[in-house]
């Protein structure tokens, strides 16, 4: 009967320090999300290519199962402002369930980080990475088993203005690496999730603050180092807008899935409607789904779990439609 107590208590004593454990673990600032991504890394901090000593790198992930015989890609470009963010936001939010699909489905997963932009870094610096990430992607394509017939670009918020522009862009346009340059880095699609896609229309002078001015003053020398006027931005339009994806929309212009929150607080949903605007007015009918949100946020957090399954299985179905047999 003593020895069945002992027992007892032993079994009381560890489940509570398994809960205090999981209390701490809750509450400390460990980065749930971090720990998640890398458990579905397949190769880490790939360098893709170094700039002025700097090393930019990718992860590779790795289908979840084979099905098949030359694995197609998704490349996922996040967002941050264009100064900030990581690759691991791929499995943050909604877009979690979404990359777990897209690896289920056979698809591998490539995660890009890219030059933040600064004082000495600026448009089109990024866009070169993402482009070159790319084209080293191709150069190594039969080490990894990856079929470059069947590449797609996902952006999500400032990652998408990259995503759109890599993917309207010809593969010959925003070289970088000298050694990159006979690879292509054509896609089939593009997803863009929340994405900015006209820079000039972002804020509205007429509505902000001296303060706020000066902050979107600040954030525009950041991105183009052109010393452009906040209040007189139609005189800077061609330099602004020679980045913009919907400046390069053409026939050729691939298949584009938008998707935007209908309450995202940070990239206005008219960023979405233009576009829009844009593909429909090209003069050829272009290819296109367009799915507003209600009540989604910039993230697309907080929704219910029917309606983030049917996000992504609007995605995956997208993906799947331009697979290339």
């Amino acid at each position: 009967m003593i020895e069945l107590k002992k027992v007892f208590i032993i079994i009381i004593l560890i489940c509570a320090a398994a809960t205090a454990l999981f209390i701490w673990y809750m509450s400390s600032g460990i980065d749930r999300n971090a720990i998640y991504y890398k458990t579905l890394v397949t190769y880490e901090n790939v360098v893709y290519k170094t700039v002025e000593d700097t090393e930019l790198t990718l992860d590779i992930l790795m289908p979840a199962r084979f099905e098949h015989d030359d694995i197609p890609v998704v490349f996922y470009v996040h967002g941050g402002t264009f100064s900030g963010g990581d690759k691991i936001d791929l499995t943050d939010g909604v877009r979690r369930y979404v990359a777990e699909e897209i690896l289920d489905e056979g698809y591998a997963i490539i995660s890009i980080n890219y030059r933040y932009l600064d004082e000495d870094s600026h448009f089109p610096d990024n866009i070169i990475d993402v482009k070159d990430a790319i084209r080293y992607i191709t150069s190594v394509a039969e080490e990894y088993n990856f079929d470059i017939d069947n590449y797609g670009l996902w952006g999500s918020g400032s990652g998408s203005y990259l995503a759109l522009t890599a993917a309207y862009t010809p593969s010959g346009l925003f070289y970088g690496d000298f050694n990159l340059r006979e690879f292509s880095c054509d896609v089939n699609y593009v997803i863009d999730m929340s994405g900015v896609t006209n820079i000039a229309t972002v804020r509205d002078t007429t509505v902000m603050n001296t303060e706020q001015v000066a902050e979107a003053q600040a954030e525009l020398d950041i991105l183009y180092g052109l010393g452009i006027d906040i209040y007189h931005l139609e005189d800077y339009l061609d330099e602004m807008n020679q980045y913009d994806p919907i400046s390069f929309i053409s026939d050729d212009t691939v298949p584009t899935y938008i998707i935007h929150g209908l309450n995202d607080q940070k990239v206005n949903i008219d960023q979405s409607d233009t576009l829009e605007e844009n593909l429909l007015g090209n003069p050829v009918p272009l290819t296109y789904t367009y799915y507003k949100v209600l009540g989604g946020d910039n993230d697309l957090d907080g929704l219910a779990v029917s309606e983030r399954e049917n996000i992504v299985s609007q995605i995956v179905y997208f993906i799947k439609t331009y697979y290339k047999e």
